[in-house]
């Protein structure tokens, strides 16, 4: 079969790596890796210019020229023209939920485009439960549609060991509203002010570093903080705690299929409390188990059962 696959999110080197970037990249990794039998054709900025009216016009026409017979829509947005059967991807709906957090041309774009992709997907993919529920209970009869198929352990991320942990936490994620950067900041001068943790570091990780060192970083850090108000899978918390990294999160930030692993808190006293006194932290044996859960071979091998 000819797959089409958006590849917007698939970002030129040295540019900012968002979740649907690491989640694009990841995805057409493995689809190379795992899948033999289809053939793939990618679409990006980079090999179909210009950007401007990039779907709905450029890749529109490419569809219409060369028609496939399955088209991944791996960021929920969706061209004019499909000759085959639509698989869309959903990452999560927190413009929907915390538009404050978004501007309000973003807000109206996003929510547009899920009410396209509601309509004229023949399947709806989500990370977790949690977004399923969400989508459904706003559209009730695409049910049927939406499937649930957590994302793997990125591929750069390989099995980690158990090393000595430094004095230091550490936030990974986008500098943005929604990830709630000023609670862990406000948690981390709670902490600070009993004597006995003065030596202790907090490292915001919001810019691009290489994948080395952010391994590096978690492999060596106390602790993985999220504190989001909204999160629809949070690769930092899977890629932490594969590479034995204990992660604090409040309960807005942890996705249900990540919940068990997780140091979950409700609030500011439980965040700096859990800082003193981490209770679950990954064994090896649950990093086996992670790598066995989340991974992509058996993503690939879901996805191609729908086409």
């Amino acid at each position: 079969m000819k797959i089409s696959v958006d590849g917007g999110a698939l970002n030129p080197k040295n540019s900012q790596r968002f979740g649907t970037s690491v989640f694009s990249e990841n995805l057409v990794k493995a689809l190379q890796l795992y899948d033999k039998k289809n053939q793939y054709k990618i679409y990006t900025f980079e090999n179909l210019k210009p950007k401007l009216f990039w779907m709905k016009g450029k890749v529109s026409i490419e569809e219409f020229k060369k028609k496939s017979d399955i088209f991944l829509a791996l960021n929920q947005a969706l061209p004019l023209y499909v000759a085959g059967k639509t698989i869309s991807f959903c990452h999560g709906l927190s413009y929907h939920y915390y538009p404050q957090y978004y501007s309000k041309k973003d807000v109206t774009r996003l929510n547009k485009q899920l009410n396209e992709m509601a309509k004229r997907s023949d399947k709806i993919v989500v990370s977790s439960q949690k977004v399923k529920d969400e989508i459904t209970s706003m559209y009730r009869y695409i049910e049927g549609k939406v499937v649930v198929f957590p994302f793997g352990i990125p591929l750069d991320m390989k099995k980690g060991e158990i090393k000595k942990k430094y004095k230091y936490f550490i936030f990974v994620g986008m500098d943005h509203p929604i990830k709630n950067i000023n609670f862990i900041k406000q948690a981390f001068n709670e902490f600070k002010k009993d004597k006995k943790y003065n030596g202790y570091k907090l490292k915001i990780l919001t810019k691009n570093i290489s994948r080395k060192r952010l391994k590096d970083f978690y492999q060596h850090a106390t602790a993985l903080l999220t504190a989001s108000h909204y999160e629809s899978f949070n690769f930092p918390v899977l890629e932490a705690l594969s590479q034995g990294c204990p992660v604090i999160g409040l309960k807005s930030a942890i996705i249900p299929e990540l919940k068990p692993h997780v140091n979950l808190v409700n609030n500011l006293d439980e965040f700096v409390g859990n800082m003193k006194r981490i209770t679950k932290k990954p064994t090896v044996q649950l990093i086996s188990q992670l790598y066995i859960k989340f991974n992509w071979k058996n993503y690939v091998k879901n996805l191609v059962k729908l086409y």
